[in-house]
């Protein structure tokens, strides 16, 4: 009998044999990444040893840019290497310098030296990361030899804290590792380093008692030596399965199980995010990162907006599929789990308030009661949701705005109140309070919720001073009353809630209206004409007009180089500069430019129109103001409908 396995999807094993022939044909360099956990182990060191190594054979290899930290035996190993000059770049008025990466690329070497990966550049530079500029170096063909502490690696960034109480600024996401062709540990026993820290050989003897007593201590040490080899493990058991997939080596690979990461606007969900993807990459297995919209949240600020793009950014970084709904969070989560035959469903600690539980119940609780795969819960100690604070307003235009909106509650309560005292002998007491109602609905459509609530308050008071003996105090003489105030600040608060929550609906659908529609009409007007001209013009015509933008779009001529194909008569403002952005852009592949991480010191926006076959052209924007992120993903949208129609009108003129 034979024995029970799991056989691997055909379909793929084809992918992966499609990626690996992809690879050997791009002529896509080779990374190798001398890992450490913490500095002063000797990556540098090892670095520029095998270096030596490579000149010895011959190799055409040059040093990029190399961090001594003023090491005498470190800054001798310099010696013989050939080493390219760092560019100047002037910061404030002070001359600083950073990694020249088109030295390297015009120079192109079999092989450069470019350590610390997580560095971040000097403003000015193309990139705002160097492992970017790695990436870069990579795509050339050039093979890089780097460095890296574990603590910079960006899934374990909460266990670093954890272990060592610091959180690190800089990161590299982890899709740069798993770039890596090869991963080497350079490992030091702990006493050894503490006994190069005491010889002032990681820092000047000052410094490094310091680091002794706080980020070197005797257990930091420990835990970050125990990550990184524990991360390696991980990277090299990673690589033979793919080996064994690309071998079609038969095992019992188990492909069911699925990850989901709940994510939210809180800067919390970062670690929950990061633990989704240890455990996707510890078992192998696809993970989502899925993110309901509430209808209470959907009239954001910009900066918990921002907050949780950065969150669903980090989920894309980490290999995650990022899924976006819309509902009751907990039965959208559970729903969802459902379709994709989730095991494992990931939420975070909840920071609502009591009154959010109390009207909404625990989405925590309602997940486990309805969910058939496990959940875990993530604490979100010592963390702080930021993203929500209340965002103090300075200047005369915040306070205006401010007094404008508790304006109305004082003014629609007060004008309700002089039409029932008009009408105080037509109406009984008690039916008083049901009037009260529509200036808080009123308020709370206008207004919002805390205007609202602010209403339902004056409400309860006018009644009493006005309409319940003795008139004009707030004591009462009829203790039947107080029943009467309770019930109406409840449902005038409640009321004013459900009011604003009505209104934020009606404005989220209107603004999903006017994103498809404006969708629908572009597409309806681009697809239905061959003409290159035509469509050119349509292009450039309907994103000006739309988001009162200046628009070029850029096609390559017969030597491969950008020319202005259309525009929207504002050529003058685009110079040489931005000609360059737009140059890197098509050859990279990669939107670029104001908004963005790379070369973010141009004043437009630069993407790629691409399609399955390449990348025919780029588009260029420039705003007169700073894009929003709806803006953002419509005009991407934009881009992708024009690229299709850009590639069925150039394959109906090759037809011709």
């Amino acid at each position: 009998m034979k024995e029970d396995y799991k056989r691997p999807d055909p379909d793929e094993i084809l992918n992966l044999l499609k990626e690996e022939e992809e690879k050997r044909d791009s002529n896509r360099g080779y990374l190798k990444i001398f890992l450490g956990y913490v500095a002063g182990v000797g990556k540098t060191y090892r670095m520029l040893s095998e270096a030596h190594v490579l000149e010895e054979k011959k190799k055409d290899i040059v040093v990029g840019i190399v961090e001594t930290h003023g090491r005498i035996e470190t800054e001798q190993l310099l010696e013989n290497l050939e080493v390219i000059p760092r560019v100047k770049i002037d910061y404030k008025g002070i001359v600083l310098e950073e990694f020249d990466i088109d030295a390297v690329l015009k120079r192109k070497p079999a092989y450069v030296l470019v350590d610390e990966l997580a560095h971040t550049n000097i403003p000015g530079s193309r990139h705002i990361k160097r492992y970017q500029d790695v990436e870069e170096l990579l795509n050339a063909g050039i093979n890089v030899y780097s460095t890296l502490n574990v603590q910079h690696i960006e899934s374990l960034n909460d266990i670093v804290q954890q272990i060592t109480g610091v959180e690190v600024k800089e990161t590299v996401p982890d899709s740069i590792i798993e770039m890596a062709d090869k991963i080497e540990v350079v490992d030091l026993p702990f006493d050894e380093l503490i006994e190069r820290l005491k010889e002032g050989k990681v820092y000047v003897p000052e410094k490094a008692i310091k680091a002794m007593s706080n980020f070197f201590s005797e257990k930091n040490l420990i835990a970050l030596r125990e990550t990184a080899l524990r991360y390696a493990t991980l990277h090299v058991d990673s690589e033979m399965g793919s080996y064994l997939r690309k071998e079609k080596v038969m095992g019992p690979w188990d492909t069911s199980n699925r990850i989901i990461a709940c994510v939210s606007s809180s800067p919390s969900s970062r670690k929950l995010i990061r633990i989704a993807y240890r455990f996707s990459h510890l078992y192998n297995v696809e993970w989502f990162a899925v993110y309901v919209e509430p209808y209470a949240d959907i009239r954001m600020t910009d900066d918990v907006r921002q907050q949780l793009e950065n969150n669903l950014a980090l989920a894309e970084e980490l290999e995650g599929k990022v899924i976006r709904l819309k509902g009751s969070i907990a039965n959208e989560i559970v729903s969802f789990a459902k379709s994709k035959n989730i095991t494992l469903i990931l939420l975070g600690h909840s920071r609502r308030s009591r009154l959010q539980e109390f009207l909404e119940g625990s989405v925590i609780n309602k997940v486990i009661k309805k969910s058939a795969s496990q959940v875990l819960v993530i604490e979100n100690k010592n963390e702080f949701d930021t993203g929500r604070k209340k965002i103090k307003k300075t200047g005369t235009s915040g306070l205006n705005s401010l007094w404008g909106s508790y304006s109305i509650s004082f003014s629609s309560i007060g004008f309700t109140t002089v039409i029932c005292l008009l009408l105080q002998s037509f109406i009984e007491a008690p039916n008083i309070p049901m009037i009260f109602i529509i200036p808080i609905v009123f308020t709370s459509l206008v207004a919002g919720k805390r205007p609202g609530i602010l209403a339902s308050i004056l409400a309860v008071a006018a009644f009493d001073l006005f309409f319940v003996p003795p008139f004009y105090t707030f004591t009462v003489d009829d203790v039947r009353f107080i029943p009467t105030f309770i019930v109406l600040l409840v449902v005038g608060i409640v009321t004013s809630l459900l009011a604003d929550t009505v209104k934020k609906q009606v404005e989220y659908i209107r603004q999903r209206e006017t994103f498809i529609s404006s969708l629908y009409d572009f597409s309806k007007g681009l697809l239905a004409s061959q003409d290159l001209n035509i469509i050119l013009g349509r292009t450039t015509k309907y994103i000006s007009d739309s988001f009162n933008y200046d628009v070029l779009i850029l096609l390559p001529d017969e030597s491969n180089k950008l020319y202005i194909a259309s525009s929207n008569e504002n050529k003058e403002k685009f110079g040489e500069h931005e000609m360059a952005v737009s140059n890197w852009v098509f050859e990279q592949g990669k939107t670029a430019g104001m908004g963005t991480d790379t070369l973010s010191s141009s004043q437009w926006y630069h993407i790629p129109l691409k399609v399955q076959t390449g990348t025919l052209g780029v588009m260029a924007l420039a705003s007169h103001k700073n894009m929003t992120n709806e803006q953002r993903h419509l005009i991407d949208a934009f881009a992708n409908v024009f690229s299709l129609a850009l590639s069925n009108s150039m394959y109906a003129r090759t037809e011709e």
